[in-house]
């Protein structure tokens, strides 16, 4: 789940000028696959009917859409700096990811993500 923009990230809290705000920082996200809720199903009382990855384009408006959605949503990079350089950190993150994969001719920018979908009854 943005893989792309995660191992942009990475290279970024390793660079010298922000790696003293993620010592120790722990990842804070986890990507569970199919086969683990095909084993926690069952041992919660439940049958699966459907257990589906399907891949998802979220698009932003340009740079400004992409690093709003990283400002709301990232925060366990963002919290680790101060207030003052948390812009110059989204912009690096946003600059980096836009000269990777490019604003498209609609002005939109593209994050790969990956959304699993469970239909399940209780057994």
């Amino acid at each position: 789940n943005a893989r792309e923009l995660l191992l942009i990230i990475e290279e970024i809290i390793t660079a010298p000028e922000w790696k003293e705000y993620f010592i120790d920082f722990p990842f804070p996200y986890s990507f569970y696959g199919i086969e683990d809720y095909q084993r926690w199903l069952p041992e919660n009382g439940f049958k699966a009917e459907r257990l589906q990855l399907i891949p998802k384009d979220m698009q932003h408006q340009g740079k400004e859409g992409l690093k709003g959605w990283l400002r709301t949503t990232w925060f366990p990079y963002t919290n680790r700096i101060t207030q003052e350089l948390r812009e110059i950190f989204l912009n690096t993150v946003v600059d980096r990811y836009i000269e990777r994969y490019p604003i498209d001719s609609q002005g939109l920018t593209h994050v790969k993500m990956v959304r699993l979908e469970v239909e399940a009854y209780a057994i």
